[in-house]
């Protein structure tokens, strides 16, 4: 051991030195071994008034000196004096904890005081004595304590190389710089280390490093292996929350085994294919993993945006501008939790700084079904405010979100340092900044497209999620960067820190109510004939709505067309057919969907269920966006999922539902989006909003899946938080059983404790199955049990009475496999709530089910799903999308596609025509063919996809200035709804595409029919 103490202990050992020499009277030989090493290393050295024999009881004062020594307080302040002590003592916090507010200084220390405050000032272990701690302390027990706690001292500034140390260490003394040194123990960094630096290079510390919270920018790592680094502050009273990893950026370099990046612009599959450029948000950046973007600098992580001399080009497409986008995916991810980050942020209009979370696998199914939390995301323009968000419920784009803002005190706002985290529990999600809580969420829900309900809550937030950091330039949340932005722009994070809850249990999550709530007074209430739209035959003005400081109408109508957006236009009232609709003729038709809209503010309580209903059409093929939303206080939250709405040149009758699952909104937004696609107008009328009856298909014949699986709930994860809705168990005594879903498990556990005389006797169904007339089926499922046994499986008529299949014994055994039963029903016979019925009685013990499938194997197949591809009754079943970036005019003359581009955008799906809902069946070979031309030679893509963009068939075809048929072979290899499209964009010049005779017709039909 070297100089084990800061300078401030040098004064000590003026007055030891002369008391304490090697060999004094009643030392015995580890207390002299001790006092050496304390003598050897000057840690004695500047301390005055202490007692001169080391078996004399310490004074409170003299035992503050000694400690602050120790760990380094008061170094500039030498020599002390009492007064000097007790005030630096009262400023650490532990002299009134410890000792009282009154105490005199030169009252005796005892050994049980000693113990706390130094179990206040350096954290970690707690210090073992089984002695009187009521007893006087002595200079030789007090050298004792703290040997007892740190084994080496780093108190003096140098280079220290090659040692092994067996235990703690402790650096109090800055320009300290440890070198190839091993600690098996843990690494304390004090306060006492400040104004210099601590370096570690190649240094490996078995247990923790603690760092004092006032010096945590001043330590250094390079190449060392430090395991978890803790930065505390002395006395801090102990937390219900452990924390399990942090980033303190104390290396010289971002840590690849804590750390990687997003790179690119694009969402990609799994194949490397585009799926959505901008992230899916519209940012504008290209993300690297260069040191320009995103480096440590003064103990902080700095993502830095900055603006492009030269664009970024990929194969995608070219980026003005380049940031960073962190994330702890595969490295580190947790269900449940606090998570928190100390950071600034820029300011500046474009910028969009975001610190928040994903699933670590999306277990629930494609964005957001499986969740993201947004702990914090920052508009760098608005430095005053925060945002705190969740979305869930369905795939894109029939999804949610809840969210609300934080708004900073005077005086404070986004460019500060702040610290933004949330604490995570089952059920329950709270946001936090600088630890003040101003949100907690606790209702949300998930459910997927081949499902008959919800994921049992709390689905989707009861997974690993991992975190992320990022600074984006552009996109939804913000807008774009324009003229005043100030690049580079740079978002600092001092620290990343999440924790486990030890101090008590984790919540019980419970399951959120679906009681509806009631319109409170100055809500807008219906009208006599229910309808919550007022003023549906545009009988009064529109309120235009051109600049954001402008507000809308709260009764009426609103023609919103904000600048931000770029949209232009104007709205009239004009009769269509005798009913007057609202016409809106777009001038421009801006950079996003909401660049053009038609509002009305309408009231929606918390559980309602709403049906949205209205007429609509265009001059021409094109589509629109509607849904009910909240607005800016609400954080424009979703409330019923975006409906895309395919407008032809004909008026037509659309509509669609949905259950408010958030708090009542008095002032929610009935929204018709009309911008970025193109320049058609549009025409809409006989608008309603009105409350409908809720729909619980428990009890009724349920309509086969998406996917074709007749078993509602067959996976045991749906529903309420029992797992089990659409099932049922019927026990017949005397047997005796019971059923349950557990949660980390999710496949039924029925607990046969009796199982009577026979199978009969313990029964698990699903009754409400529509079984048609001599059609044939095959179920699957997965089984097992605790111990070899047979199960039956059985197809009934709901009341039991008429078997529509011989009962078919299952051998199960103790390993979860998969079974298959081959059944048909009976020619002259159906049933819309036959039922499925799993016998398990007659032997006692565990059965288990899981992934329930009735799938009809005699399959009516459609020899010609796709209509209309002669074009000979217009537009009829097919609909474009005209990206924002693209300028083209789709229209049907002498019954053919023409497709006139004038700019056909950054990407290929920039201009495409499409034809959705082809119900195709899997094993089916079908034949697709087509004619094409184009006045310039180009090449465009032909794919066959479903809605989650999984393509069956993906071609790129050169086409000329002639006529060519084109023709393409596929098996498709599920049963699936898809849509043919053709995407026309990405391409430099001019030009018009004719497309005609498209035909989609089955070439062998490989199934049973």
């Amino acid at each position: 051991m070297r100089n084990k103490v800061v300078m401030s202990l040098l004064v000590l050992v003026l007055a030891l030195s002369v008391v304490l020499p090697v060999g004094a009277k009643g030392l015995n030989s580890e207390e002299e071994a001790r006092l050496k090493r304390w003598e050897e290393r000057g840690i004695f050295e500047g301390l005055e008034k202490m007692k001169k024999k080391p078996h004399a009881a310490l004074s409170k004062v003299e035992f503050a000196a000694l400690i602050h020594s120790v760990i380094g307080y008061g170094r500039d302040g030498m020599p002390w004096k009492n007064a000097d002590v007790v005030r630096r003592a009262k400023e650490a916090g532990y002299w009134n904890v410890v000792f009282g507010e009154g105490v005199e200084g030169n009252s005796a220390m005892k050994k049980g005081e000693a113990k706390e405050v130094l179990e206040y000032l350096l954290p970690g272990s707690e210090l073992i004595s089984g002695e009187d701690g009521s007893s006087p302390l002595k200079l030789v027990d007090a050298v004792r304590l703290i040997d007892d706690k740190v084994d080496e001292f780093y108190h003096q500034a140098g280079v220290f190389s090659g040692e092994t140390i067996e235990g703690n260490a402790l650096v109090n003394h800055g320009d300290v710089t440890l070198e190839d040194v091993r600690i098996k123990g843990d690494l304390y960094v004090t306060n006492g280390a400040a104004p210099g630096k601590v370096t570690l290079k190649n240094v490996s510390v078995d247990g923790k490093v603690y760092v004092e919270e006032e010096v945590q920018n001043l330590v250094r790592s390079v190449k060392s292996d430090l395991g978890q680094v803790v930065v505390y502050k002395p006395g801090k009273e102990k937390s219900d929350w452990t924390l399990v990893w942090s980033d303190e950026f104390i290396t010289d370099e971002i840590d690849p085994e804590k750390w990687t990046y997003d790179i690119g612009n694009w969402i990609v599959d799994e194949e490397g294919n585009p799926v959505s450029p901008g992230w899916g948000n519209n940012e504008l950046e290209y993300y690297t993993d260069s040191p320009d973007n995103s480096f440590i600098q003064d103990g902080k992580l700095v993502i830095k945006a900055k603006k492009e001399e030269t664009p970024i080009t990929d194969e995608f497409g070219s980026y003005d501008y380049s940031s960073a986008k962190l994330k702890t995916k595969g490295l580190f991810s947790k269900k449940y939790g606090k998570f928190e980050a100390r950071m600034k942020l820029p300011e500046g209009q474009g910028f969009w700084p975001a610190f928040w979370m994903m699933p670590e696998d999306s277990v629930y199914g494609s964005w957001p079904t499986s969740g993201e939390i947004d702990i914090m995301e920052s508009a760098g323009r608005d430095t005053g405010t925060i945002g705190g968000t969740i979305h869930y419920g369905e795939e894109y784009p029939n999804n949610t979100y809840t969210g609300a803002e934080y708004h900073f005190p005077e005086g404070e706002d986004t460019t500060g340092y702040h610290t933004y985290g949330i604490e995570w529990e089952p059920g329950e999600i709270r946001w936090y900044v600088d630890g003040k809580l101003y949100q907690t969420l606790n209702d949300w829900f998930s459910k997927g497209t081949n499902q008959a309900d919800r994921y049992a809550f709390p689905a989707p937030f009861d997974q690993e999620f991992y975190m992320i950091l990022n600074l984006a330039v552009g996109g939804w949340y913000g807008g774009n960067p324009d003229e005043t932005t100030p690049f580079p722009g740079e978002m600092e994070v001092d620290y990343v820190r999440a924790y486990e809850l030890t101090g008590r249990e984790y919540m019980e999550p419970v399951e959120p109510e679906e009681v509806k709530e009631e319109l409170p007074e100055g809500a807008k209430f219906p009208l006599e004939d229910g309808n919550y739209i007022y003023d549906a035959a545009y009988s009064e003005p529109f309120t235009v709505v051109d600049a954001p400081e402008e507000t809308l109408n709260p009764l009426y109508w609103n023609f919103v067309a904000l600048p931000d957006f770029g949209g232009s236009g104007t709205i009239t009232k004009e009769d269509v057919g005798g009913v007057p609709f609202a016409k809106t003729q777009v001038t421009n038709p801006g950079n996003a969907l909401w660049a053009l809209q038609l509002i009305q503010n309408v009231s929606i309580a918390e559980g309602g269920r709403y049906k949205v209903s209205f007429d609509a059409k265009s001059d021409t093929t094109r589509n629109m966006m509607t849904k009910v939303s909240g607005g800016a206080e609400r954080g424009y939250a979703n409330y019923s999922g975006e409906q895309t709405i395919p407008l032809t040149n004909e008026v037509q009758s659309y509509e669609y539902t949905f259950t408010h699952r958030q708090d009542t909104d008095i002032a929610a937004r009935l929204e018709f989006n009309m911008g970025a696609n193109g320049n058609a107008p549009v025409w809409i009328g006989n608008v309603r909003v009105e409350e409908v009856e809720p729909v619980d298909p428990e009890g009724a014949s349920k309509t086969p899946l998406p996917d074709g699986n007749h078993i509602y709930n067959g996976t045991f994860d749906q529903g309420d938080m029992s797992r089990m809705k659409y099932w049922d168990v019927a026990v017949n005594e005397p047997a005796e059983a019971s059923a349950d879903v557990p949660e980390a498990a999710r496949e039924l556990h029925v607990a046969v404790k009796d199982g009577g005389a026979s199978a009969d006797d313990v029964q698990v169904k699903q009754t409400g199955l529509q079984l048609a007339d001599g059609a044939s089926y095959e179920l699957t499922f997965d089984a097992r049990a605790s111990a070899d046994r047979p199960i039956e499986v059985q197809f009934l008529s709901e009341d039991g009475t008429t078997s529509y299949s011989d009962s078919v014994s299952v051998d199960v055994s103790g390993d979860m496999a998969s079974k298959k039963v081959n059944f048909t029903m009976p020619e002259g016979q159906s049933d819309e709530y036959g039922q499925l019925v799993f016998k398990m009685g007659g032997v006692s013990g565990d059965v288990y089910l899981d992934n329930v499938r009735l799938i009809k194997t005699s399959v009516d197949v459609e020899l010609e799903p796709l209509k209309n591809g002669d074009f000979a009754s217009g537009f009829d079943f097919w609909s474009q999308y005209i990206h924002f970036d693209a300028q083209a005019d789709l229209s049907v003359t002498d019954e053919k596609l023409n497709v006139n581009i004038a700019s056909a955008g950054n990407e290929t799906w920039s201009v495409l025509a499409e034809q959705g809902n082809l119900n195709l069946v899997q094993g089916v070979t079908y034949e697709l063919s087509f004619d094409a031309r184009s006045t310039v030679a180009r090449n465009m893509e032909v794919t066959l996809e479903n809605a989650g963009y999984y393509r069956y068939l993906s071609q790129s075809i050169s086409v000329g200035q002639e006529m060519k048929t084109y023709t393409f072979d596929l098996v498709m290899s599920a049963n699936d709804t898809a849509s043919l499209k053709f995407l026309m964009g990405k391409f430099g010049e001019a030009h018009e595409i004719t497309i005609d005779n498209i035909v989609l017709r089955v070439k062998d039909a490989g199934v049973e029919n």
